[in-house]
Protein backbone atom coordinates (compact mmCIF):
# COMPACT_ATOMS: atom_id res chain seq x y z
CA UNK A 1 0.00 0.00 0.00
CA UNK A 2 1.86 2.83 -1.41
CA UNK A 3 0.43 6.14 -0.45
CA UNK A 4 0.66 9.59 -2.41
CA UNK A 5 -0.32 13.14 -0.14
CA UNK A 6 -0.71 15.56 -2.46
CA UNK A 7 -0.85 19.44 -1.83
CA UNK A 8 -1.37 22.67 -3.96
CA UNK A 9 1.36 24.79 -1.95
CA UNK A 10 3.35 24.87 1.35
CA UNK A 11 3.05 28.33 3.41
CA UNK A 12 2.13 28.27 6.76
CA UNK A 13 -1.15 26.90 7.64
CA UNK A 14 -3.02 24.57 9.77
CA UNK A 15 -3.51 22.06 6.84
CA UNK A 16 -0.01 21.98 5.69
CA UNK A 17 1.09 21.36 9.57
CA UNK A 18 -0.96 18.87 9.52
CA UNK A 19 0.71 16.73 7.05
CA UNK A 20 4.01 17.63 8.45
CA UNK A 21 2.27 16.11 11.95
CA UNK A 22 0.70 13.23 9.89
CA UNK A 23 4.07 12.21 7.92
CA UNK A 24 6.18 12.76 11.36
CA UNK A 25 3.71 10.87 13.07
CA UNK A 26 2.68 7.99 10.49
CA UNK A 27 5.34 5.16 10.97
CA UNK A 28 4.85 4.07 7.77
CA UNK A 29 6.73 5.46 4.26
CA UNK A 30 4.64 8.24 2.54
CA UNK A 31 5.26 10.13 -0.87
CA UNK A 32 4.41 13.92 -0.71
CA UNK A 33 3.98 16.13 -4.07
CA UNK A 34 3.78 19.81 -3.21
CA UNK A 35 2.27 20.78 -6.54
CA UNK A 36 2.85 24.69 -6.67
CA UNK A 37 5.68 26.89 -6.13
CA UNK A 38 4.72 28.72 -3.05
CA UNK A 39 6.98 27.30 -0.16
CA UNK A 40 7.43 28.07 3.15
CA UNK A 41 11.43 27.01 3.41
CA UNK A 42 11.40 26.41 7.16
CA UNK A 43 8.29 23.97 6.73
CA UNK A 44 10.15 22.36 3.08
CA UNK A 45 12.86 21.41 5.62
CA UNK A 46 11.14 19.98 8.67
CA UNK A 47 9.28 17.58 5.97
CA UNK A 48 12.95 17.06 3.87
CA UNK A 49 14.28 15.94 7.50
CA UNK A 50 11.72 12.98 7.84
CA UNK A 51 13.46 11.15 4.77
CA UNK A 52 10.67 10.45 2.82
CA UNK A 53 10.38 10.82 -1.04
CA UNK A 54 9.31 14.66 -1.44
CA UNK A 55 8.51 16.27 -4.81
CA UNK A 56 8.29 20.01 -5.29
CA UNK A 57 7.05 20.60 -8.61
CA UNK A 58 7.36 24.52 -8.56
CA UNK A 59 4.36 25.31 -11.00
CA UNK A 60 3.04 29.19 -10.88
CA UNK A 61 0.13 29.22 -9.13
CA UNK A 62 -2.93 29.11 -12.06
CA UNK A 63 -0.71 27.33 -14.79
CA UNK A 64 -2.70 24.44 -16.63
CA UNK A 65 0.29 23.39 -18.33
CA UNK A 66 -0.04 19.55 -18.87
CA UNK A 67 3.64 18.98 -17.76
CA UNK A 68 2.55 19.08 -14.59
CA UNK A 69 0.49 16.34 -15.04
CA UNK A 70 2.84 14.41 -16.58
CA UNK A 71 5.44 14.63 -13.94
CA UNK A 72 2.54 13.32 -11.89
CA UNK A 73 1.90 10.49 -13.56
CA UNK A 74 5.46 9.43 -13.66
CA UNK A 75 6.19 9.89 -9.49
CA UNK A 76 3.46 7.94 -9.44
CA UNK A 77 4.53 5.20 -11.72
CA UNK A 78 7.95 5.43 -10.08
CA UNK A 79 6.65 4.73 -6.89
CA UNK A 80 4.00 2.52 -7.36
CA UNK A 81 1.24 4.51 -5.82
CA UNK A 82 -1.90 3.16 -5.51
CA UNK A 83 -3.48 6.05 -3.36
CA UNK A 84 -3.40 9.55 -4.64
CA UNK A 85 -4.48 11.50 -1.23
CA UNK A 86 -5.31 15.21 -1.88
CA UNK A 87 -5.58 18.27 0.85
CA UNK A 88 -6.56 20.84 -1.31
CA UNK A 89 -9.41 21.67 -4.14
CA UNK A 90 -6.85 22.28 -7.18
CA UNK A 91 -4.72 19.01 -5.83
CA UNK A 92 -8.34 16.93 -5.87
CA UNK A 93 -8.70 17.98 -9.58
CA UNK A 94 -5.34 16.84 -10.73
CA UNK A 95 -5.59 13.85 -9.01
CA UNK A 96 -8.80 13.33 -10.54
CA UNK A 97 -7.08 13.52 -13.83
CA UNK A 98 -4.71 10.89 -12.81
CA UNK A 99 -7.37 8.55 -12.36
CA UNK A 100 -8.82 9.16 -15.52
CA UNK A 101 -5.50 8.48 -17.20
CA UNK A 102 -5.02 5.43 -14.41
CA UNK A 103 -8.08 3.93 -13.46
CA UNK A 104 -6.91 1.50 -10.80
CA UNK A 105 -5.71 4.66 -8.71
CA UNK A 106 -7.54 5.02 -5.34
CA UNK A 107 -8.19 8.70 -4.94
CA UNK A 108 -8.95 10.03 -1.37
CA UNK A 109 -9.42 14.07 -0.74
CA UNK A 110 -9.89 15.93 2.68
CA UNK A 111 -11.94 18.89 3.01
CA UNK A 112 -10.51 20.89 5.68
CA UNK A 113 -13.08 24.07 5.21
CA UNK A 114 -16.39 24.13 6.18
CA UNK A 115 -16.63 26.60 3.02
CA UNK A 116 -15.26 23.74 0.57
CA UNK A 117 -18.56 22.12 -0.74
CA UNK A 118 -20.58 25.17 -0.34
CA UNK A 119 -18.15 26.74 -3.27
CA UNK A 120 -17.74 23.96 -5.47
CA UNK A 121 -19.12 24.68 -9.13
CA UNK A 122 -20.43 21.66 -11.15
CA UNK A 123 -17.84 20.11 -12.54
CA UNK A 124 -15.88 19.47 -9.06
CA UNK A 125 -19.14 18.70 -7.23
CA UNK A 126 -19.54 15.63 -10.37
CA UNK A 127 -15.85 15.15 -10.38
CA UNK A 128 -15.99 14.66 -6.73
CA UNK A 129 -19.22 12.44 -6.75
CA UNK A 130 -18.38 10.11 -9.79
CA UNK A 131 -14.29 9.55 -9.53
CA UNK A 132 -13.41 10.38 -6.14
CA UNK A 133 -13.45 6.96 -3.95
CA UNK A 134 -13.94 8.90 -0.38
CA UNK A 135 -13.99 11.87 1.26
CA UNK A 136 -12.53 12.67 4.69
CA UNK A 137 -14.52 14.96 6.41
CA UNK A 138 -13.03 16.62 9.51
CA UNK A 139 -16.07 17.92 11.00
CA UNK A 140 -19.79 17.15 11.68
CA UNK A 141 -20.64 19.88 9.64
CA UNK A 142 -18.62 18.81 6.74
CA UNK A 143 -19.85 15.63 6.84
CA UNK A 144 -23.36 16.66 6.65
CA UNK A 145 -22.47 19.05 3.42
CA UNK A 146 -20.86 15.65 1.79
CA UNK A 147 -23.95 13.97 2.79
CA UNK A 148 -26.65 16.42 1.61
CA UNK A 149 -24.32 16.39 -1.87
CA UNK A 150 -24.32 12.87 -2.11
CA UNK A 151 -20.36 12.75 -1.54
CA UNK A 152 -19.24 9.49 -0.50
CA UNK A 153 -17.24 10.48 2.82
CA UNK A 154 -16.39 9.70 6.62
CA UNK A 155 -15.75 11.92 9.38
CA UNK A 156 -12.24 11.73 10.79
CA UNK A 157 -10.94 14.33 12.93
CA UNK A 158 -7.66 16.19 11.86
CA UNK A 159 -4.78 15.59 14.94
CA UNK A 160 -1.95 17.48 16.86
CA UNK A 161 1.20 16.34 18.28
CA UNK A 162 -0.58 16.76 21.88
CA UNK A 163 3.42 16.17 23.56
CA UNK A 164 4.77 19.17 21.70
CA UNK A 165 3.37 21.77 23.87
CA UNK A 166 4.20 23.60 26.64
CA UNK A 167 1.84 24.38 29.80
CA UNK A 168 1.22 27.70 29.33
CA UNK A 169 1.88 29.37 33.12
CA UNK A 170 -1.25 32.37 32.90
CA UNK A 171 0.68 34.83 35.41
CA UNK A 172 1.67 37.31 32.65
CA UNK A 173 1.50 40.81 33.80
CA UNK A 174 0.04 43.03 31.73
CA UNK A 175 -2.69 39.65 30.84
CA UNK A 176 -1.27 38.54 27.45
CA UNK A 177 -3.65 37.85 24.66
CA UNK A 178 -2.87 35.86 21.82
CA UNK A 179 -4.01 34.99 18.56
CA UNK A 180 -2.22 32.59 15.77
CA UNK A 181 -3.66 31.94 12.27
CA UNK A 182 -3.27 33.74 8.76
CA UNK A 183 -3.76 37.11 8.34
CA UNK A 184 -6.81 37.28 5.83
CA UNK A 185 -9.48 39.19 8.11
CA UNK A 186 -12.47 37.95 6.07
CA UNK A 187 -11.83 34.42 7.24
CA UNK A 188 -10.11 34.56 10.74
CA UNK A 189 -11.55 37.41 11.75
CA UNK A 190 -8.75 39.26 13.17
CA UNK A 191 -10.78 42.68 12.97
CA UNK A 192 -13.35 41.23 15.71
CA UNK A 193 -10.03 40.76 18.28
CA UNK A 194 -9.33 44.48 17.41
CA UNK A 195 -12.42 46.21 18.08
CA UNK A 196 -13.35 44.21 20.90
CA UNK A 197 -9.84 44.71 22.56
CA UNK A 198 -10.95 48.70 21.86
CA UNK A 199 -14.05 47.94 24.21
CA UNK A 200 -11.96 46.66 26.78
CA UNK A 201 -9.04 49.05 26.82
CA UNK A 202 -11.97 52.04 27.22
CA UNK A 203 -13.06 49.52 30.18
CA UNK A 204 -9.74 50.12 31.76
CA UNK A 205 -8.34 46.66 30.83
CA UNK A 206 -4.42 46.41 30.78
CA UNK A 207 -3.12 43.77 28.53
CA UNK A 208 -1.03 42.73 25.86
CA UNK A 209 -1.88 40.62 22.31
CA UNK A 210 0.17 39.22 19.74
CA UNK A 211 -1.42 38.16 16.07
CA UNK A 212 1.14 35.43 15.20
CA UNK A 213 1.09 34.88 11.21
CA UNK A 214 1.44 35.89 7.67
CA UNK A 215 -0.72 36.72 5.10
CA UNK A 216 -1.33 33.79 2.09
CA UNK A 217 -0.30 36.63 -0.32
CA UNK A 218 2.57 38.22 0.56
CA UNK A 219 2.29 40.53 -2.78
CA UNK A 220 -1.82 41.98 -2.25
CA UNK A 221 -0.85 42.72 1.28
CA UNK A 222 -4.31 43.93 1.73
CA UNK A 223 -5.56 42.32 5.42
CA UNK A 224 -2.31 43.09 7.01
CA UNK A 225 -2.97 46.97 5.51
CA UNK A 226 -6.35 47.13 6.66
CA UNK A 227 -5.70 45.68 10.04
CA UNK A 228 -3.11 47.77 10.48
CA UNK A 229 -5.08 51.17 10.09
CA UNK A 230 -7.44 49.67 12.39
CA UNK A 231 -5.04 49.19 15.17
CA UNK A 232 -3.47 52.45 15.01
CA UNK A 233 -7.30 53.85 14.39
CA UNK A 234 -8.28 51.81 17.68
CA UNK A 235 -5.52 53.62 19.73
CA UNK A 236 -4.07 50.02 20.29
CA UNK A 237 -0.68 49.99 18.50
CA UNK A 238 0.78 50.07 22.00
CA UNK A 239 -1.45 46.81 23.26
CA UNK A 240 -1.21 44.88 20.02
CA UNK A 241 1.63 43.47 17.86
CA UNK A 242 1.88 41.57 14.22
CA UNK A 243 4.82 39.34 15.02
CA UNK A 244 4.23 37.29 11.32
CA UNK A 245 4.72 33.98 11.07
CA UNK A 246 7.00 32.18 14.03
CA UNK A 247 9.08 29.03 14.32
CA UNK A 248 8.48 29.46 18.29
CA UNK A 249 4.73 29.76 18.84
CA UNK A 250 4.72 26.80 21.51
CA UNK A 251 6.70 29.40 23.84
CA UNK A 252 4.63 32.25 22.45
CA UNK A 253 1.61 30.38 23.67
CA UNK A 254 3.45 29.65 26.93
CA UNK A 255 3.91 32.91 27.76
CA UNK A 256 0.28 34.00 27.07
CA UNK A 257 -2.85 34.06 29.58
CA UNK A 258 -5.53 33.48 26.77
CA UNK A 259 -6.36 32.50 23.12
CA UNK A 260 -8.76 33.95 20.87
CA UNK A 261 -10.29 32.37 17.79
CA UNK A 262 -12.83 34.68 15.79
CA UNK A 263 -13.06 33.02 12.29
CA UNK A 264 -15.88 33.35 9.81
CA UNK A 265 -15.44 30.08 8.61
CA UNK A 266 -13.42 26.92 10.21
CA UNK A 267 -12.68 23.30 9.56
CA UNK A 268 -11.47 21.81 12.70
CA UNK A 269 -8.99 24.60 13.66
CA UNK A 270 -5.57 23.37 14.72
CA UNK A 271 -4.86 26.46 16.28
CA UNK A 272 -7.28 25.94 18.89
CA UNK A 273 -6.40 22.42 19.40
CA UNK A 274 -2.85 23.27 19.67
CA UNK A 275 -3.77 26.45 22.32
CA UNK A 276 -6.12 23.60 24.18
CA UNK A 277 -2.92 21.40 24.36
CA UNK A 278 -0.61 24.43 26.21
CA UNK A 279 -3.51 24.53 28.54
CA UNK A 280 -4.70 28.13 28.07
CA UNK A 281 -8.45 28.84 28.03
CA UNK A 282 -9.78 29.31 24.55
CA UNK A 283 -12.62 32.35 23.25
CA UNK A 284 -13.75 31.15 19.58
CA UNK A 285 -16.58 31.90 17.74
CA UNK A 286 -19.45 30.04 17.55
CA UNK A 287 -18.83 28.53 14.09
CA UNK A 288 -18.82 25.02 13.01
CA UNK A 289 -15.74 23.80 13.84
CA UNK A 290 -14.96 25.33 16.55
CA UNK A 291 -18.02 24.85 18.37
CA UNK A 292 -17.49 21.37 17.80
CA UNK A 293 -14.19 21.47 19.99
CA UNK A 294 -15.78 23.97 22.30
CA UNK A 295 -18.50 23.15 24.73
CA UNK A 296 -19.26 26.52 26.34
CA UNK A 297 -18.39 27.62 29.88
CA UNK A 298 -17.01 23.44 30.49
CA UNK A 299 -13.71 24.11 28.49
CA UNK A 300 -13.72 27.61 26.73
CA UNK A 301 -16.16 30.00 25.83
CA UNK A 302 -17.98 30.96 22.67
CA UNK A 303 -18.79 34.50 21.60
CA UNK A 304 -22.04 34.99 18.79
CA UNK A 305 -20.20 34.91 15.63
CA UNK A 306 -19.77 38.97 13.88
CA UNK A 307 -20.77 40.00 17.30
CA UNK A 308 -17.18 42.31 18.55
CA UNK A 309 -19.12 43.58 21.14
CA UNK A 310 -20.09 39.61 22.71
CA UNK A 311 -16.24 39.38 22.32
CA UNK A 312 -15.45 42.00 24.02
CA UNK A 313 -17.70 40.68 26.67
CA UNK A 314 -16.14 36.88 27.18
CA UNK A 315 -12.58 38.65 27.00
CA UNK A 316 -13.43 41.22 30.24
CA UNK A 317 -15.09 38.05 32.27
CA UNK A 318 -11.88 35.37 31.68
CA UNK A 319 -9.77 38.94 32.54
CA UNK A 320 -11.65 39.25 35.63
CA UNK A 321 -12.20 35.50 37.12
CA UNK A 322 -8.87 34.08 37.30
CA UNK A 323 -10.37 31.04 38.96
CA UNK A 324 -12.59 29.96 36.07
CA UNK A 325 -9.50 30.51 33.63
CA UNK A 326 -8.17 28.12 35.33
CA UNK A 327 -11.09 25.87 35.89
CA UNK A 328 -11.64 26.51 31.54
CA UNK A 329 -7.82 26.12 30.72
CA UNK A 330 -7.56 22.51 32.77
CA UNK A 331 -10.80 21.15 30.87
CA UNK A 332 -9.31 22.15 27.75
CA UNK A 333 -5.81 20.42 28.48
CA UNK A 334 -7.67 17.04 29.14
CA UNK A 335 -10.28 17.47 26.31
CA UNK A 336 -7.87 17.46 23.72
CA UNK A 337 -5.61 14.77 24.56
CA UNK A 338 -7.95 13.33 22.26
CA UNK A 339 -7.18 14.83 19.13
CA UNK A 340 -3.63 13.40 19.50
CA UNK A 341 -2.03 12.85 15.96
CA UNK A 342 -1.60 8.98 16.62
CA UNK A 343 -5.29 8.56 16.40
CA UNK A 344 -5.89 10.20 13.22
CA UNK A 345 -2.84 8.46 11.74
CA UNK A 346 -4.30 4.77 12.81
CA UNK A 347 -7.88 6.09 11.22
CA UNK A 348 -6.35 7.22 7.65
CA UNK A 349 -4.55 4.07 7.60
CA UNK A 350 -7.31 2.09 8.42
CA UNK A 351 -9.19 3.74 5.73
CA UNK A 352 -6.15 3.24 2.99
CA UNK A 353 -6.66 -0.44 3.74
CA UNK A 354 -10.65 -0.57 3.37
CA UNK A 355 -10.07 1.39 0.43
CA UNK A 356 -7.48 -1.00 -1.28
CA UNK A 357 -9.46 -3.95 -0.44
Amino acid sequence: MNVLHFLSSFTQGGLEKLLLYFVKASGKDVTVVIMNNLVDEYLKQELLKTGYKIYFLGRKEGHKHPKYLFQLLKIIKENDINIIHSHTPGSMMWSILCKILKPKLKVIYTIHSSADVKTWGMIKRIGNRTIVDRNIAISEDILNDCVKNKLKAVKIYNGIDTKKWIRAQGDANPFSIIHVGRIIHHIKGQDLIIKALKECKDKGMKFTCNFVGGEIDEIKNSSFEYLKKLNEDSGLSEEIKFLGNREDVPELLAQADLFILASRYEGLPLSLLEAMAAGLPVIASNISGSSELIEHEKNGLLFESENYLDLAEKIFWIYDHGKERDRLAENAYEYVQGFDISIMCKKYWELYSSIIS
